[in-house]
C-alpha cells in the first residue's frame, strides 16, 4: 500500500497577537498504522513529530492527550495542537476541515479500528530485542 503525504499549512501561535504559517508535511504509512508524521522541516525546523492517529481524531472533537501531545478543539473552525518538549510549548492550529480530510485518506488506507492488524508483530518484538 502507498504511503499519504499532504502539505497542511499550520498556525504557530508564539502569543496573543503573533501567529506564523508553517508548512507541514503530514504523512501516514499503511506499515506504520497508528502513526501520523508531521515534518516541520519544509518551514525552517529539523522537527519531525509522530503523532497518534487515535489521539488526533479524539481531539478534533473533545480535548485529548497526555504529556507531550494535546490535541483539542478551537473556535469551531480550527483544531489547536500543543506539542512540548524541553525547550517549551508549541501551539499549532490547523484547520478541521483539513484535519478530517486527512484523517478520512488514511481510514481509506486503515479503516479505523483495524490498525492491530496491519502491524508486525513479530517483526517488530524483533527489533526490540535487537537493541
Amino acid at each position: 500500500m502507498h504511503a499519504l503525504t499532504t502539505p497542511i499549512t499550520m498556525r504557530l501561535i508564539t502569543g496573543e497577537r503573533h501567529t506564523r504559517d508553517l508548512d507541514v508535511a503530514w504523512s501516514y504509512r499503511p506499515d506504520d498504522p497508528c502513526v501520523i508524521s508531521l515534518d516541520f522541516r519544509g518551514s525552517g525546523s529539523d522537527a519531525v513529530w509522530e503523532l497518534s492517529r487515535d489521539l488526533l481524531a479524539a481531539g478534533v472533537r473533545t480535548p485529548a492527550g497526555e504529556g507531550d501531545v494535546h490535541v483539542s478543539p478551537f473556535d469551531g473552525t480550527r483544531t489547536l495542537i500543543a506539542l512540548g518538549g524541553v525547550e517549551g510549548v508549541a501551539l499549532l492550529a490547523v484547520r478541521t476541515e483539513e484535519l478530517d480530510r486527512f484523517l478520512a485518506a488514511t481510514d481509506e488506507l486503515v479503516p479505523a479500528g483495524s490498525e492491530h492488524s496491519r502491524i508486525d508483530w513479530d517483526h517488530d518484538l524483533a527489533r526490540l530485542l535487537a537493541g
